[in-house]
């Protein structure tokens, strides 16, 4: 079976053809496993590997097993049944913050590892981003009473050139659910579209995204206008993608660098930290 595969998230995606495929493809991989050639992972696997290997001390914390459903469901891209399960743990009394980070943070970065490694691929990240922006709108109104909305406004988009928007979209998801409000500019974003949005919307973040060595240059070039306009002191800028290092964030003059949307969230919670109230 050939498969040709996107990395963008096609209009109007029809997601259960993603899974079917996805299934299929299991499926007819079978045979290449038995012969050793792969090594395929289950979505327990991915439960199982997002769980640490010693229980947490912490009193008043949630064993880590009580996790393990919306890993799953994360894994396999189960949009539906997750919101039950998020639901479930709410009623069990689990802090929603403990739910996006030791459930379903836990779980997407597992699948990026994943995909990193050419273990997982597109279908199988759209459909668990699909499964975690699911359970983080159960989460977003019990995040918003705990005080988490109150972090810092981020504008976000990819370069011009680059139709990319999964790596985007998955930082997107994260960065509401751990209560950043965010402005998603979507793809091919002109160096006037960014300037414009944050002398619109004065964010604390911009975040550029490239997921191509021809495109990511075009970040030092939004910079250099976002200087030229005098409103580079107005926000810090971070970038990510695939090709990008620290060093590259470094030469074109960017305060911080996520290479996947886990990292990402990281930098962003450190650079708003340092951002005067």
């Amino acid at each position: 079976m050939l498969i040709g595969i996107a990395d963008q998230v096609p209009p109007g995606a029809i997601f259960a053809r993603l899974q079917r495929i996805g299934e299929r493809a299991l499926k007819e991989g079978t045979a290449a496993a038995l012969a050793g050639s792969v090594r395929p992972q289950t979505a327990a696997s991915i439960a199982r590997a997002a769980a640490p290997s010693k229980p947490v001390a912490n009193a008043g914390v949630p064993p880590d097993d009580v996790f393990t459903e919306v890993r799953f469901d994360v894994a396999k891209g189960k949009h539906i049944a997750i919101k039950e399960h998020v639901n479930a743990l709410l009623q069990r009394g689990v802090p929603a913050e403990q739910i996006l980070e030791q459930g379903l943070i836990t779980a997407i970065d597992v699948v990026g590892k994943r995909m990193a490694t050419g273990q997982a691929f597109i279908p199988e990240v759209l459909l668990a981003a699909r499964a975690m922006s699911a359970a983080v709108s159960v989460l977003e109104p019990h995040l918003v009473h705990s005080g988490e909305q109150q972090r810092g406004k981020v504008v976000i988009g990819t370069v011009t050139g680059d139709m990319h928007d999964i790596g985007k979209n998955l930082v997107v998801t994260m960065l509401r659910g751990v209560g950043f409000e965010v402005i998603d500019l979507g793809v091919n974003v002109s160096r006037t579209q960014f300037c414009e949005a944050v002398e619109q919307h004065r964010p604390d973040l911009l975040g550029l995204s490239a997921l191509l060595t021809t495109t990511m240059m075009e970040m030092r070039e939004v910079i250099r206008v976002l200087d030229e306009r005098g409103l580079r002191p107005a926000c810090k800028v971070f970038v990510g993608g695939a090709p990008l290092s620290e060093q590259f964030a470094q030469q074109i003059g960017a305060d911080g660098f996520g290479l996947d949307a886990v990292a990402a969230v990281t930098t962003a919670k450190r650079l708003i930290a340092a951002v005067p109230a």
